[in-house]
């Protein structure tokens, strides 16, 4: 109903509540809803009145109008006007019983008027209109019965059956099964029950089921564009087809095979030699005998199928990689794809996996089965045959077969010793024939040593025989010891890009034979030491001169040849006669053994030392402090101190001791050191030595109640949000590092997950040892409704928990506000504003977090509809201020038509008042003077779902 209709209508109830204002006395309520009455309509078919039945003349005493008419039966539901209480009888479809009530509020009564409905059973149809076609399973046998003759429709709650002549058993209720019935003339009666006193009535339907068309059951025919087609010049299409009628007619399209409609036999070898391979279709239909049937057709197919033709080529390979086998073929004849190929290696049978061969605009290719390959000679691949999932193919194929060989060859090389020529071995090379190779071959090399650098290089004139050769790669190139990658490349060979390569140990020089020399006191020495080391030599004489020379001069002093029989020896030199001055004692011995890959054979040892001569006394700080964390992650040394000396320096743990101690060893705190040094020149070390006391400081790692603080990434945490406990008068560090790495500012934002290390620091000097602090950070993700605009109705008082409809399946909490920042949550009894902007978030309960951005969700107040809430438009109202009707106001037009404009005007087309839904109502008033009493004139404007602007009149009745 349209919405103007509609307000037409309330106007018209407006009117009547206005009347029932006016004083009446308390009798006039009695029975104003009239009393029960039930009435008998027969032959309602006959009688067009009974289209527009008027219940309310059947209702009994003395009903008032103004009530509406209600009816429990949801069939009759169109068929009754509930405002006027008439019922098109036409329109109830069904015979029996049929109650109305008739509601009247003005006195809260109500009272029925039931009718007892004769039957229409519909036409009779025996004229042989009554026509179904012998394929149908379900006939609906309403649809013979004359049905909406002028409006007229049978009842559909009576009983079909059939006439027992022509009885076929095949009827369930309204629905004959004419397929299983057969084509025949079949009689039916449609019965009406009695009602009341209204008599049955029956109507008859005579139906004729006509045969079908049968074009019978399809098949094809397929032949290779290979084959021999002189049998198939004369083929008879009728073969095709199964249990179909003969009165048939045979076409096809693109042949011309067919020299009429009556023609039935083709020349499949005609049509392969003018259109080649392919599927070609011909119908045969079967026309229907009766305008209640469809034609029937049934396609045969005749399938040239085409023929693998093409070629196939296949590499020569190396033994272990995958043979690639390649097919050009013509991809006019197979359409892109994925098949399955047969193949024979060396006349073995083979097949790739089912369908994993791609045919593509005429390349494909797949790897061949090497199992049955012969290395070293020719072997011969063929296509034997191929296949699809769904297409026809011929089995037999049209490619040559190919051949290829798979090449085994050999490097080989033996141990060496380091900086010794290496040699190498090639075996089972072919050459360009495919033979082995005999003759001379340029052989390219690559040696990579034992720290992975290459050398490359080109052996030439490389002598083979029956494939097989040697050649040697100079040892220059093997001088370190371990083990070494040779490959090797022979040129004019069958390339097959073969990896010949071999790893091959070199080893090393033995070590030299250890002569020693011990001074006993370099500064002012008395007696030398001469220690011999050769265990590697056998039993034997063997001999070592020794000379002490003078430095300044190299004047020889003292010589001296020492025998020994192999393993070690020790002498002492008497220097008891040398003058006071700086001196050098040379070592020496020249040695021929039989050690494997031995290449030094002579070995010198010199010392120098003093007699007499004290180096300058070392300077230092006395008290020298550490800082731990500057050594990490080592510790300060003994090379850490800091001392300035001439020569070299020595370090003792007291001041007598006599065991050096080394650069690296580590500082104790509290400890002493004494420091002496050596003259160089003269193997001098100073009598005094200075002491160093050494403090090593470090502070105390800084603590934390809690290591794994949480944040919410909203809050945006950064490092001076983290929280440790350190000593008093420290301060607090943070590195992204346990030890070294980047220092951290407090502005440095924190990341979920990341390790933060704590140090404190006094001065320079910050603790060994950080704490790491390891922050959660908890994102939560922008929150995701429906949709972000909500339609209510204002008059409905929705609430916050209407929002709810708007989310979508989450782990989280969503929270409303009426705020974009900041407030607290709206509880969902919260009534809606359609003024305030409201905004959804994302609240993860377990931590405490929301998400950073707000959704905003914006809300219509106004999805109301005007029936569903008694919408109406009053007619008149008296501003008299006894405070009731003081305002022309039409009740919830500003939440359901929240745009609306209303303008006043007078009996001269003069506007006196404009309103909206901040102005809804009218007092009364012109200007600042009252209206008088009379008619004025309405516009209302609803700007909403295109409704036209409504025209009306009121009255003012002060």
């Amino acid at each position: 109903m349209h919405l103007s209709t509609h307000l037409k209508g309330i106007n018209s109830y407006i009117i009547l509540f206005v009347l029932s204002l006016l004083p009446i006395t308390k009798s006039a309520y009695g029975q104003c809803a009239g009393t029960d009455n039930d009435v008998t309509v027969c032959e309602k078919d006959t009688d067009s009145n009974n289209r527009t039945y008027t219940l309310f003349d059947k209702l009994g005493g003395s009903p008032t109008p103004g009530g509406t008419w209600e009816t429990n039966e949801p069939a009759n539901f169109f068929a009754l006007d509930r405002n006027t209480g008439i019922v098109d009888l036409w329109r109830i479809n069904s015979f029996g019983s049929h109650r109305f009530t008739y509601v009247n509020d003005s006195c809260g009564e109500s009272a029925t008027v039931t009718i007892h409905l004769g039957g229409y059973p519909g036409e009779d149809n025996i004229d042989g209109s009554a026509n179904a076609c012998g394929d149908e399973f379900n006939v609906n046998l309403h649809r013979f019965l004359g049905s909406d003759v002028d409006g007229k429709v049978q009842d559909f709650n009576g009983v079909w059956a059939e006439d027992p002549s022509t009885i076929t058993n095949q009827l369930n209720d309204n629905e004959f099964n004419a397929q299983a019935a057969g084509p025949g003339v079949y009689i039916f009666t449609y019965t009406i029950a009695a009602v009341s006193s209204c008599p049955s009535r029956t109507s008859t339907v005579i139906l004729e089921v006509h045969p079908p068309a049968n074009s019978g059951f399809p098949t094809g025919f397929q032949v290779c564009a290979n084959a021999d087609f002189s049998s198939l010049t004369n083929f008879d299409l009728n073969s095709l087809l199964v249990g179909e009628s003969p009165n048939g007619l045979w076409s096809e399209v693109g042949t011309n095979q067919l020299e009429n409609l009556t023609d039935h036999t083709i020349n499949i070898e005609e049509i392969n030699t003018n259109f080649g391979h392919g599927t070609y279709t011909f119908t045969y239909t079967v026309y229907r005998s009766h305008a209640i049937c469809e034609d029937s057709f049934s396609q045969v197919t005749i399938e040239i199928l085409p023929v693998f033709s093409g070629n196939i080529a296949v590499a020569n390979y190396c033994l272990g990689e995958d043979h690639i086998v390649d097919l050009n073929y013509d991809d006019t004849l197979f359409p892109n794809g994925d098949y399955t190929i047969s193949y024979e290696v060396n006349g073995i049978s083979y097949s790739t996996p089912e369908f994993d061969v791609r045919l593509e605009n005429g390349s494909a290719q797949f790897v061949m089965n090497t199992a049955s390959v012969i290395l070293n000679q020719s072997n011969t691949i063929e296509i034997t045959g191929i296949g699809h999932s769904t297409r026809n193919l011929c089995a037999s194929v049209n490619m040559s077969p190919t051949t290829f060989t798979t090449l085994d060859p050999s490097i080989s090389t033996n141990t060496s010793c380091a900086a010794e020529e290496m040699m190498v071995e090639l075996n089972d090379i072919l050459d360009l024939t495919g033979v082995l190779a005999t003759g001379t071959f340029d052989v390219d090399y690559e040696v990579t040593d034992t720290l992975g650098a290459t050398i490359n290089g080109t052996a030439s004139n490389v002598s083979f025989s029956a494939g097989n050769s040697t050649f040697g790669i100079a040892g220059s190139l093997f001088t370190i010891a371990g083990d070494y990658t040779i490959s090797a490349d022979v040129q004019g060979d069958m390339d097959f890009n073969c990896t010949l390569q071999s790893t091959v140990s070199v080893i090393p020089i033995p070590e030299d034979i250890a002569l020693g020399l011990i001074v006993d006191n370099s500064c002012d020495a008395t007696n030398i030491a001469v220690s011999i080391n050769a265990p590697a030599l056998g039993d034997g004489a063997y001999q070592v001169t020794y000379n002490v020379i003078r430095s300044e001069t190299q004047e020889v002093l003292i010589t001296n040849t020492i025998d020994f029989i192999g393993g070690s020896s020790d002498l002492d030199i008497d220097l008891t006669n040398l003058a006071q001055g700086n001196y050098q004692v040379r070592l020496a011995s020249t040695q021929n053994d039989t050690t494997p890959c031995r290449t030094v054979f002579d070995f010198e040892e010199t010392a120098n030392f003093a007699i007499a001569g004290i180096p300058e006394v070392p300077q230092a700080e006395e008290n020298q402090q550490f800082c731990l964390a500057a050594y990490l992650p080592g510790v300060p040394t003994i090379g850490d101190l800091e001392v300035t000396a001439s020569g070299a320096l020595l370090f003792y743990a007291t001041e007598t001791d006599d065991v050096i101690l080394p650069f690296d060893e580590p500082l104790v705190h509290g400890a002493d050191y004494y420091i002496s040094n050596i003259d160089t020149n003269n193997n001098c070390e100073g009598s005094d030595r200075i002491r160093i006391e050494v403090a090593l400081t470090d502070l105390e790692e800084p603590t934390t109640a809690d290591a794994n603080p949480l944040f919410c990434a909203v809050d945006a945490p950064t490092v001076a949000n983290l929280s440790v406990n350190g000593d008093v008068g420290n301060t607090i560090t943070w590195f992204d590092a346990a030890i070294g790495g980047n220092t951290l500012d407090n502005s440095t934002p924190l990341i979920d997950g990341e390790v933060y290390y704590a140090a404190t620091q006094n001065g320079i000097c910050t603790s060994t040892v950080r704490l790491p602090i390891t922050p959660q950070v908890i994102s939560v993700p922008d929150v995701e409704l429906i949709t972000t605009h909500l339609s209510r109705c204002g008059l409905d008082n929705p609430t916050v928990m209407d929002f709810e409809s708007l989310i979508i399946d989450t782990p989280y909490e969503v929270l409303w506000y009426n705020e974009a920042q900041g407030g607290a949550p709206l509880s969902t009894d919260t009534l809606l504003d359609s003024e305030t902007t409201y905004y959804a978030a994302y609240w993860d309960a377990v931590n405490n977090c929301e998400n950073p951005e707000r959704l905003p969700i914006t809300i219509d107040l106004s999805d109301c509809i005007p029936e569903a809430y008694d919408f109406f438009i009053p007619d008149g109202f008296s501003p008299n201020a006894d405070g009731r009707n003081d305002l022309f106001y039409i009740p919830n037009i500003d939440v359901i038509f929240p745009d609306f404009t209303l303008e006043i005007f007078n009996r001269y087309g003069r506007s006196i008042f404009k309103g909206d839904r901040n102005r809804p109502a009218w007092d009364g008033k012109n200007g600042n003077t009252y209206a008088a009493n009379g008619i004025y004139f309405y516009i209302i404007t609803y700007n909403k779902d295109e409704l036209e602007p409504l025209q009306g009149r009121l009255y003012l009745n002060r």
